[in-house]
């Protein structure tokens, strides 16, 4: 089913996954500290972030790979609803949410966190990949996402080590644009 969802065209399988996953979500949602009457809500949120950001997900090969990604997922939007609640009331229940949230375990795994900022990058990076020439994109992908020296990919490609240095740049600062707008 996870591999159906892709393809955002197929129907039946965002059913089916809604199907299983909502009351999951549901309660994870709650569990991050979310006020009951808005539980349905921002569950909504997730699985609308979860249609937009499926295409970047990538089975790290581990147990619960999916699972592990979905809660961060939920986790970020619960966040940022948040956020956004903090910023337009003030004053009622402030305290109480806060201390409610404070009580969720955190996860405080960075290998977690930095599987999770790798594959943001890498959902953002296929995003923009079509912008930029070929050989561009090699430089950049050998050199930031498979972790490769500089020389050893400017002999392959048989440009300037600077070169890849610009480019690598221009499509940070682009996959930085993208990022800040899904982020907002």
């Amino acid at each position: 089913m996870i591999v159906r969802l892709g393809g955002a065209a197929d129907q039946s399988a965002w059913w089916s996954f809604v199907e299983t996953y909502e009351p999951f979500l549901k309660h994870l949602v709650a569990r991050h500290g979310t006020p009951p009457s808005h539980v349905a809500d921002v569950t909504q949120q997730v699985l609308i972030s979860i249609a937009r950001s499926i295409d970047g997900f990538s089975d790290d090969g581990k147990e619960a790979s999916f699972r592990r990604w979905v809660h961060q997922v939920s986790r970020n939007v619960v966040i940022k609803y948040m956020a956004r609640q903090r910023k337009q009331i003030t004053g009622q229940g402030g305290t109480d949410a806060l201390l409610q949230l404070d009580q969720q375990p955190a996860i405080d795994d960075p290998a977690l966190e930095d599987q999770y900022q790798h594959e943001l990058i890498v959902w953002a990076a296929e995003k923009v990949r079509s912008e930029f020439a070929p050989t561009s994109w090699k430089a950049f992908w050998g050199t930031m996402i498979e972790g490769r020296p500089v020389a050893e990919i400017a002999g392959e490609l048989n440009v300037s080590a600077g070169s890849i240095y610009m480019s690598r740049s221009r499509i940070l600062r682009r996959i930085r644009l993208v990022l800040d707008e899904v982020m907002q």
